[in-house]
């Protein structure tokens, strides 16, 4: 989270009497915690992993599947981690 939102949440908590201060600095630390990055893969790697065709990826994704995440009209990724826990698990992930 930016410095400047952790102090604005650090405001509004200083503000909140029902707020104790340990609750308080338990959830300003968890706002400086940094949050995990996704991996994103392709694709190719998705289908790789799962072992299908493009096709069968896109009904993959219109099935609600898979998210895919577009980053530009011809950049098309996803989630590494959920496209590994879809090939483990199979269609039950949605």
């Amino acid at each position: 989270m930016k410095p400047t939102t952790i102090d604005m949440i650090r405001t509004i908590l200083s503000g909140d009497e029902t707020v104790t201060g340990e609750h308080a600095d338990s959830i300003l630390r968890s706002c400086k915690q940094p949050t995990a990055r996704r991996h994103l893969i392709n694709a190719k790697r998705a289908m790789e992993i799962l072992g299908i065709s493009r096709p069968t990826l896109r009904a993959y994704v219109k099935g609600g599947y898979l998210t895919q995440i577009k980053l530009s009209q011809r950049k098309i990724r996803f989630d590494e981690s959920e496209v590994l826990r879809f090939a483990n698990t199979g269609m039950s992930a949605s």
